[in-house]
């Protein structure tokens, strides 16, 4: 099977306008349709069923737009309402689609501004009978947008006068508090294994996913120069909210040293912890060591050292 994954802010519109261009006959499934950003995937004309929800909230409220029934007029596409519909598909008419979360709109498949839905499709093919038979089950259980009913929507919506309503806006913004989560900490045994996994995909599925992790909470890009890359994990590592309190209670202590005991108590009484994935727990044990290593790594001022058969101890070296 070829299984594909697109995603917002990536390529997840280029992927789907590619999909339309490649199939001679496609059929849209989707919830919510903009006019202009089906133009926009449908370039190539190739799109010629569309069945779309067309709940008469929906076109009031203008997250689908009537318009595209001229559109589909002028452009030979047969265009079915389901009242039902959710789902988000494009059907080749054999046996691939694109199927995922993402509707027909800007802030969907487009992509568009700086607020675009994080949105995941997935390219599937081959399906099977039984999936082809349900597309053609839902297609027949819809009613085909004539021009009498596209009159009789249109009216319903000039007689429908919405109430003015103003919702607060609550951003998305990450707190101190998210800083100081389990999850924020690093997973990977050091940076250069980090590097060695962003460079060469090669390594078992657990070193993948804790070097996924890592890249993700440091803000790494693909495709970066190993020096660009070190100087950004460098960089966003230092400045990490939990990194930056740890190093400020290991210099507040005496001999500006602490303990393996005293960076677990440290850790337990400063983070909180939220369900992790099994691999996260089995690494629980290392979390000290990992910590040491990056934090010595990034900051030539600090060292770590096991003294005689004690535990280890990190400590801030008083250059002059």
């Amino acid at each position: 099977m070829n299984n594909m994954l697109f995603k917002s802010g990536i390529n997840l519109e280029n992927s789907v306008t590619d999909f339309v261009s490649s199939n001679n006959s496609v059929t849209l499934f989707s919830a919510y349709i903009k006019l202009d950003e089906l133009e926009r995937i449908n370039i190539s004309k190739n799109i010629k069923q569309i069945i779309v929800r067309w709940e008469i909230e929906d076109l009031c409220k203008k997250v689908s737009d009537l318009e595209i029934y001229d559109y589909c007029v002028d452009n030979g596409i047969a265009l079915y309402r389901n009242s039902r519909i959710h789902l988000k598909t494009l059907w080749d008419g054999q046996n691939s689609i694109i199927l995922g979360s993402a509707n027909v709109t800007g802030r969907g498949v487009g992509e568009k501004g700086d607020n675009f839905n994080y949105e995941l499709n997935a390219f599937v093919s081959p399906i099977s009978f039984e999936d082809i038979q349900y597309f053609h089950y839902i297609i027949n259980e819809s009613e085909y947008v004539t021009e009498e009913l596209y009159y009789e929507i249109k009216m319903l919506i000039k007689s429908i006068e919405l109430p003015k309503l103003e919702f607060p806006k609550l951003v998305t913004r990450k707190k101190t508090n998210d800083y100081f989560l389990v999850s924020q900490l690093p997973m990977s045994d050091s940076p250069e294994l980090l590097y060695e996994i962003y460079s060469n995909k090669n390594y078992p599925l657990e070193d993948q996913i804790n070097a996924s992790h890592d890249l993700s909470i440091y803000n790494i890009q693909p495709n970066l120069t190993k020096y660009d890359f070190f100087e950004t994990l460098k960089t966003n590592f230092n400045k990490h909210p939990f990194i930056i309190a740890l190093k400020e209670h290991i210099l507040s202590e005496p001999n500006q040293s602490l303990r393996y005991g005293g960076v677990v108590s440290w850790i337990q009484n400063n983070t909180t912890t939220v369900p992790t994935p099994r691999s996260w727990e089995l690494k629980k044990d290392q979390l000290v060591n990992v910590l040491y290593t990056w934090i010595c790594y990034f900051d030539s001022r600090y060292k770590w050292s096991v003294p005689g058969n004690r535990s280890q101890v990190i400590q801030f070296k008083n250059i002059i």
